[in-house]
């Protein structure tokens, strides 16, 4: 064919796409797909629907765009209805075959390319859960409305704001949620950092809640502007994907953030539980100034950031909000966080710095008593350094005599002292803020610096998963750990534990059994070992609860010190024996054992939270976990 023909070829082609309207056709379409795109990134979020939904609608229209190209060049819209496009008489009889075939080839190009992206992004792929871990499919469950509301976690809310800016503002909404629904004392709430993970995620409700053991899960966006605030949140029974309610707040010109966010928190709370919803929350912010307000929120984001860097600035966004409002008392408590968390950093702390955060926690409880961040900021400062604070206060009064400070070690030549993480009262620390999680953080990483302790940190954190709901990546801390250190009895016990509450009772007697092969001191011997994996055969997880309840009878007879009661609470309340699972409880609390503080978390309780002896015990526990002075001892201590 000469270069001419083909020429002719090509000019004939333009010429039936302008003739068939083909390329008005494609502008149009791409003009409408981008109009309807940008609707629904507005409209969205009001109905609930995440970035899935807008990802969805931007597949749909790319691969729509070459059939309805292919009907663009066969029809023509006319006003007698849509016609078939005649032949012109100038074109080749086989041009128009042409023309379909370079069409359906782009369709298939299209597809393939589109399917390859999807397939890099892990849209086909099943989700990751680790190297080790079995992937099972999770069966729909059904919903019954009846039945009670015992576990819940609350995602993070995603911020679709037109500048995206507004991520402090969905933060701040996220963590105030969580406070308030766990002041409900019948209700377990998973901690704001489990939920962080879920951040962005592709796991579907089902899973969400298999992974994180509850029966509810929270989700919802955020959209603000200057004019408006609009937050919309779903609560899903997550085992059976199914809606059980939406809730949407709109606001104009927003001024009043904080009582914003408690009437959402609230109305959320009301929703879970009508019943017991508590009423008495964090002051009210309807005095506080816009600016200080925004401050104050700003510095929680950038607190978070658990960085040095995060908080020194939050401490500035913190003193910013108090020189405007000088009675802020969660500022005041996140500046005397802040103040604290940027003194432990440092090897040697002023006293003068470590008195100032202790004193400014105790002007924001005496601002507002009711404020939770307050009274946990107060709380944790006081326990963590049970070496230099004493009974009293440590600030004298106007005109008084200075008090005298027992510290650790002074420096010589220098007025300042050196803190002693090694005498931190880790035990009692158990985070409802994320002003309170940071100090966790910080002082239990402190406490368990070095090598001595690095069981104990690996332990701790299995120990966290755990009363997450998260087994199975405690049992890979836990497998690592007893690997490493066979003579860490801790570890095998709680390996154990994490495969019964999976459901797996054989394989925690085949790890007892591996804990006996290992000869580490304290082992069980090949006779217990051996029962146990009778009692789980024939008895499955109440075997394995028995066992452990049988042998904690033969250590206290032997040793003639008494096992912690919250051991045989929880196992009492695993096996489903309610009544005596309450009588250790309540013997625990009397004691005063710091594993009381777990129960808020721990999902071996599920089934006893909303028994009216149980909320009663939470409502004990809680005032104990504010209790001023040094806390009750547990047995044998």
């Amino acid at each position: 064919m000469s270069d001419t023909q083909r020429k002719s070829g090509f000019g004939q082609l333009l010429t039936e796409l302008r003739r068939r309207h083909v390329v008005r056709f494609a502008l149009g379409y791409a003009a409408a797909a981008f109009v309807i795109l940008q609707l629904a990134e507005i409209v969205f979020p009001a109905f609930g629907i995440g970035e899935g939904g807008l990802r969805l609608l931007v597949v749909a229209a790319g691969l729509a765009f070459p059939p309805s190209m292919v009907l663009a060049w066969m029809y023509d819209l006319t006003t007698e209805g849509l016609q078939r496009t005649e032949q012109g008489a100038a074109v080749s009889p086989i041009l128009p075959r042409l023309a379909l075939g370079a069409l359906l080839v782009a369709t298939i190009g299209m597809t393939g390319a589109l399917g390859l992206f999807l397939a890099r992004q892990g849209v086909f792929e099943s989700t990751d859960r680790g190297p080790d871990r079995r992937v099972t499919p999770v069966t729909l469950a059904s919903y019954d409305a009846s039945e009670p509301i015992r576990s819940i976690a609350v995602l993070p809310l995603e911020d679709f704001s037109p500048d995206g800016e507004q991520a402090y503002f969905a933060a701040g909404l996220h963590e105030e949620l969580i406070t308030k629904l766990s002041q409900l004392h019948d209700i377990r709430v998973v901690s704001r950092t489990s939920a962080m993970r879920y951040a962005d995620t592709r796991l579907t409700m089902p899973e969400i809640g298999e992974e994180l053991d509850v029966d509810v899960v929270v989700e919802g966006s955020v959209t603000r502007t200057p004019e408006r605030t609009r937050v919309t949140l779903r609560l899903i029974h997550a085992a059976s994907e199914s809606e059980i309610q939406t809730l949407q707040f709109d606001r104009e010109e927003l001024a009043d953030m904080l009582s914003f966010q408690t009437e959402v928190a609230h109305a959320v709370v009301e929703a879970v539980d009508t019943d017991h919803a508590e009423t008495t929350f964090t002051q009210a912010a309807a005095d506080l100034s816009p600016t200080a307000q925004d401050a104050y929120l700003q510095g929680r984001y950038e607190y978070e950031r658990g960085t040095q860097e995060g908080y020194q600035m939050a401490f500035e966004y913190f003193e910013e909000a108090l020189a405007e409002e000088p009675e802020f008392a969660q500022a005041m408590a996140g500046m005397a966080s802040a103040r604290f968390l940027i003194g432990l950093d440092e090897p040697v702390a002023s006293e003068e710095e470590i008195s100032r955060a202790h004193q400014e926690a105790r002007s924001a409880l005496a601002m507002d008593s009711s404020s939770v961040e307050a009274r946990e900021v107060l709380t944790f400062i006081e326990r963590s350094m049970p070496r230099i604070f004493t009974e009293d206060p440590m600030i004298p009064a106007p005109g008084s005599e200075p008090k005298q400070i027992t510290v650790t070690s002074m420096v010589s030549g220098v007025d300042s002292l050196v803190i002693d993480v090694s005498a931190f009262d880790t035990a009692w620390v158990a985070a409802q803020t994320s002003l309170g999680e940071r100090i966790e953080e910080q002082v239990r990483m402190r406490a368990l610096s070095g090598e001595r302790n690095a069981s104990s940190r690996v332990a701790m954190e299995a120990r966290r998963f755990m009363t997450d709901g998260r087994y199975t990546e405690a049992a890979r801390l836990l497998e690592g750990l007893v690997d490493d250190t066979p003579e860490y009895a801790p570890a095998w016990e709680m390996l154990a534990h994490a495969h019964v509450a999976s459901g797996e009772p054989h394989d925690a007697a085949e790890v007892v059994q591996a804990w006996h092969d290992s000869g580490a001191q304290g082992a069980p011997d090949a006779l217990q070992a051996r029962g146990l994996y009778e009692d789980v055969t024939r008895d499955g997880v109440r075997g394995f609860w028995q066992w452990n309840i049988e042998r904690w009878d033969a250590l206290e007879a032997q040793s003639g010190r008494p096992i912690p009661r919250m051991n045989y609470a929880t196992a009492h309340a695993a096996m489903g024996d309610t009544e005596e699972a309450l009588r250790y409880l309540t013997q625990a609390l009397e004691a005063g054992e710091p594993g009381v503080l777990q129960i808020r978390s721990d999902p071996v309780w599920d089934d006893v939270r909303k028994d009216p002896r149980f909320r009663e015990i939470g409502r004990q526990v809680q005032e104990m976990r504010f209790s001023s002075g040094r806390r009750p001892r547990a047995p044998g201590r």
